[in-house]
């Protein structure tokens, strides 16, 4: 028995690990190619275009891990069918609870190592991120606002550049919408020039207009115009709106940047609101939640690899795609309405292992039906 966990331990970590290489190369490709315009267009320095690829890989591993099990597990299994292998450990007496074991206790490995991943490493990379990201648009505008492009990144405004001046950071002809909230008026800022000033203390820039003026309508009147003209107006604009991360107290960490300690003393604070500690439970679930995905895809992966009797290992494969596809949908709509606070944080976290839990069970036991037919009939003619 020995043997046959250290044989199919053994090929499943291997499988596992090629396709999180795989599966990391091409979801790193993605942020690789807008980094290569940091680099290209831009001129940031190749080390800090690096550092930020290194800081974004932690939140791709997050992703891959759990895929990578589920294809590591999924292949190996059809590969035992496909050279009946499977058949010969049944023959042997090998129960399907203990071909399955080996499987279990590597993906629980796996879910404990993202754990610790997911409360340690994740975190602070994303904090590194930021804070890298802030020092580059710092420097270089450019990497945020960019010409002939409609800008809503920032929170409240709308934004857009005519022109710009890479190599002094000189903003041309922008042209600003401020949103409009209910009931309030409607205003736009245009300026013949602009700059982007930094606060390194509050992560804050202010975009700084000259030669400008202002149109506002009224909010009862709106054929009524007011116009006002200016030297200078300063706009402030927040990079942590760009970044896309919800800032949670008054330091640099936001909600994805903190361990689930970190967030259980946050939710815990009294001046929260209700839908701050929603955000923030929600943050603390997925720290969880993502990890566990391993354990899940193992206990589907499993007897779905051992109903696959043709098209070997791209038959895995393909079930592996289909897999990840339905758990990943049910994570976005978990997180779409979770985050908008149409559903209750521990089901919008939960919701896509709940669902491939539930497929693996209806799978297991449709593997199980002939063995406890076959027990059924012989227990009855024992009687």
């Amino acid at each position: 028995m020995k043997i046959i966990t250290k044989y199919i331990t053994t090929e499943v970590a291997i499988i596992s690990l090629i396709s999180f290489l795989i599966f990391t190369f091409f979801l790193i490709m993605n942020s690789l190619f807008v980094l290569s315009d940091f680099f290209i267009e831009y001129r940031i320095g190749f080390i800090n275009v690096t550092k930020l690829l290194l800081f974004l890989l932690p939140s791709t591993v997050a992703v891959t891990v759990p895929m990578a099990v589920l294809v590591g597990i999924l292949l190996t299994y059809s590969r035992l069918v496909q050279d009946n292998e499977y058949s010969g450990m049944q023959a042997c007496g090998i129960s399907i609870k203990s071909i399955s074991f080996p499987s279990i206790m590597f993906a629980t490995l796996v879910t404990l190592a993202m754990i610790i991943f997911n409360n340690t490493a994740l975190p602070s990379s994303n904090l590194e991120y930021k804070k890298l990201y802030f020092q580059i648009v710092k420097k270089r505008a450019g990497v945020v606002i960019q010409q002939h492009t409609f800008i809503n990144d920032f929170d409240n405004y709308i934004f857009y550049i005519g022109d710009k001046d890479n190599k002094n950071d000189i903003l041309k002809n922008i042209i600003v919408f401020v949103k409009q909230t209910q009931n309030s008026p409607l205003k736009i800022i245009l300026a013949k020039y602009g700059e982007l000033i930094s606060d390194q203390d509050s992560l804050r820039i202010s975009l700084k207009l000259k030669n400008g003026f202002a149109q506002t309508t009224s909010a009862t009147q709106p054929n009524k115009l007011s116009q006002m003209f200016f030297d200078t107006n300063f706009i402030e604009l927040d990079i942590k709106g760009i970044l896309r991360n919800q800032q949670t107290s008054d330091n640099l960490k936001s909600t994805r940047e903190m361990n689930f300690i970190e967030l259980i003393a946050e939710a815990k604070k009294g001046d929260k609101s209700k839908e701050d500690k929603h955000w923030i439970w929600m943050e603390l679930h997925k720290k969880f939640s993502l990890p566990f995905a391993c354990l899940v895809f193992a206990i589907s992966g499993i007897p779905l690899g051992l109903i696959t009797k043709k098209g070997g290992r791209l038959m895995g494969i393909s079930l592996s795609l289909v897999l990840i596809f339905i758990y990943y949908i049910f994570l976005m709509v978990g997180q779409n309405y979770g985050y908008s606070g149409k559903m209750d944080y521990f089901l919008a976290t939960w919701l896509p292992n709940f669902v491939i839990i539930i497929i693996g069970i209806l799978i297991f036991i449709l593997l199980l039906m002939p063995q406890l037919k076959r027990k059924f009939i012989f227990t009855g003619k024992k009687q």
